[in-house]
């Protein structure tokens, strides 16, 4: 038996990492996983554009109105 170049063995054990979250607003990640001077009102953007995947946590508290969903879909 042959062995693959070890090219093909690296790329035959690698693979993608996806990384999620229930939610986006957490003051202890402000200044450590968000920059020091981002707004609240920024985070939702922020953590979507470093994250693959954010979790809603709203429905816990209350139902959402469509407004919020539109609202959090145009910031992602």
């Amino acid at each position: 038996m042959t062995k693959a170049p070890a090219s093909k063995t690296a790329a035959a054990k690698s693979g993608r990492i996806f990384i999620g979250v229930g939610g986006w607003t957490f003051e202890p990640w402000r200044g450590v996983f968000y920059p020091e001077k981002l707004t609240q009102a920024k985070e939702l953007q922020y953590a979507a554009s470093k994250l693959t995947s954010i979790e809603i946590n709203g429905t816990y508290y209350g139902s959402q109105k469509p407004e919020s969903f539109r609202k959090w879909a145009g910031e992602v």
